[in-house]
């Protein structure tokens, strides 16, 4: 592909004696309106995703109280998911419309690193999510993990993220300069750094290390949520039985109000005996309420989680397989019409993850919806 634009650049050149910029303008443009499908389609993906983490972070972190701490993760995600739209959709733009000459070395280098940093944030912090509920839902009686805890972990998630996604600022970006005869022209490449061979398998190896930290987390996200998935099939089997006693127990609590009623004789001593019953059926009703309203919460929220998860795992295997089949086979860059959009599609997958999850939350976190509905009923009568 390299020999390829060389030939280009030089036939152009002489042809229409083009300067370096100009020539590589014509290009960008070129490349803009072969992608303009994509361009359109993240742009708007991009400003769902920030609006919906922008709600996510206002509802969750000023209006919903988290007591048990299972939603206690869920802002430091939506912050993380916010950044990653915006770094993802601003990359992506200047990579379809700028292709070859990038604004600046240090802009590439910045926003390759916030792409991989929160993709591998977001990723590890649904790990801790999964774990967090396997101890809820499965060891219920065991240790849990305290506020102290959660917060050591989002601390080493950070470390951890930091580090690997670090090198990408020393493989990314490099400065092409073209010494012409009237002056020196300078253009930015938002590739690779080291278009040799060995530059070629060091990338290789790089994505290949990301994509193994991927499968592992991947891995140990589904071992840890399978048996959460079972005992909530057992929640969803056992709950006829639950509502068949309640059926049962509403039953007596009505038959014993009409005998009570059809007493009008009855002794004035045994009439406090018969209220004494009767709070006992209130009671066992109520609490039966209770009991089967928090089975319910619990079972949203571990589906909510659930439902994450499997966006998580699907926009992010679709992103790096498809880029290391791509590295790995350079030819498919060539591809021109709706093949080169879908494999750019296909490739700026990983975005799905940061847009999806605050309307994830909406669908299923009940108070997330009550918040959502005053804070909408709000600012409809304000204005």
């Amino acid at each position: 592909m390299l020999s390829r634009i060389v030939n280009m650049k030089e036939t152009y050149s002489f042809a229409f004696n083009f300067s370096m910029d100009e020539y590589y303008e014509f290009l960008s443009e070129q490349h803009s309106e072969e992608l303009l499908p994509n361009t359109i389609l993240q742009l708007i993906a991009a400003v769902f995703g920030m609006f919906g983490n922008t709600l996510v972070l206002l509802l969750y972190g000023k209006y919903i109280q988290d007591k048990s701490g299972s939603r206690y993760f869920i802002p430091a995600l939506a912050f993380v998911d916010l950044v990653g739209c915006l770094s993802n959709a601003v990359h992506y733009y200047l990579d379809d419309t700028v292709y070859y000459n990038y604004p600046g070395l240090s802009l590439c280098k910045t926003l390759y690193f916030l792409i991989l940093f929160t993709g591998g944030f977001s990723a590890h912090l649904i790990l801790v999510i999964a774990l967090q509920r396997y101890l809820f839902i499965c060891r219920p009686f065991g240790q849990q993990m305290t506020k102290k805890l959660r917060r050591i972990s989002v601390s080493i998630i950070f470390l951890f993220s930091f580090g690997y996604s670090l090198p990408s600022s020393r493989l990314i970006g490099r400065e092409l300069i073209s010494n012409e005869l009237i002056s020196s022209q300078q253009v930015i490449s938002c590739r690779s750094n080291d278009f040799s061979f060995k530059g070629h398998r060091v990338m290789i190896w790089y994505l290949g290390i990301l994509l193994l930290f991927i499968l592992l987390n991947i891995g140990v996200t589904s071992a840890l949520y399978i048996p959460v998935i079972r005992v909530l099939y057992k929640s969803f089997s056992h709950g006829t039985p639950n509502d068949r006693n309640h059926r049962d127990y509403n039953a007596n609590t009505r038959s014993e109000e009409r005998r009570i009623s059809d007493m009008e004789n009855i002794d004035m001593e045994e009439r406090p005996k018969q209220d004494v019953r009767r709070n006992n059926f209130e009671h066992c009703n109520k609490s039966i309420d209770d009991r089967n309203r928090k089975l319910k919460a619990r079972q949203r929220i571990t589906i909510m989680f659930l439902v994450i998860i499997i966006v998580y795992i699907a926009s992010y295997l679709t992103t790096l397989v498809t880029q290391i089949f791509a590295f790995a086979e350079r030819s498919v860059m060539d591809l021109k019409g709706y093949r080169l959009n879908i494999l750019y599609f296909c490739l700026r997958f990983n975005l799905l993850n940061h847009i999806a999850n605050p309307y994830i939350y909406w669908i299923f976190d009940i108070k997330c919806r009550q918040e959502l509905r005053k804070l909408s009923r709000y600012c409809i009568f304000k204005h």
